[in-house]
C-alpha cells in the first residue's frame, strides 16, 4: 500500500457550475475534498469505495436538486455530476478506478486490471 496521502479537490465544478447555470447573473461554486489515503486502489472493492465517495462529493458540489424540479434542471445536475466524476477519475489516474468508472458507464468489457498492473504502474 502506498504511503502517500490522497486528497482530491473537485474544484473543476467551478467551470461546470458556470456552464450549467440557469441564466443567472451569479454562480455559486462549490468544491469538495475527497480523501482516499485509507483505500487500496489495487482492488475493484477499493475502486468502488472511492468511486462512491467521488460521486457523493460531486452530487453535493453540484447541488442535489430537490424533488419535482423541472426535467431540464435534473439533466443539468446529472451532467454536472457525471462531468465532475469523470474529471476526478482522470485526476486520480489509477487503472483500477478508471476501469471501474468505465464499467459503470458500460464502456468496457475488458477484465479489471490485475494487482500486478497497479504495482508496475507504481514503480
Amino acid at each position: 500500500m502506498r504511503s502517500k496521502i490522497g486528497v482530491l479537490l473537485l474544484s473543476s465544478l467551478a467551470s461546470l457550475a458556470s456552464t450549467h447555470a440557469i441564466a443567472d447573473t451569479s454562480v455559486t461554486v462549490q468544491s469538495e475534498v475527497v480523501k482516499y489515503d485509507d483505500i487500496r486502489l489495487i482492488s475493484a472493492v477499493g475502486a468502488a469505495v472511492l468511486y462512491g465517495r467521488l460521486r457523493s462529493a460531486a452530487e453535493r458540489a453540484c447541488g442535489s436538486p430537490a424533488n419535482k424540479k423541472p426535467i431540464d434542471q435534473e439533466a443539468r445536475f446529472r451532467t454536472c455530476v457525471d462531468d465532475a466524476v469523470a474529471k476526478a477519475v482522470v485526476s486520480v489516474n489509477e487503472p483500477m478506478l478508471s476501469w471501474y468508472h468505465d464499467s459503470k458507464r458500460g464502456r468496457t468489457n475488458a477484465p479489471a486490471p490485475t494487482d500486478t498492473t497497479a504495482v508496475a504502474k507504481a514503480r
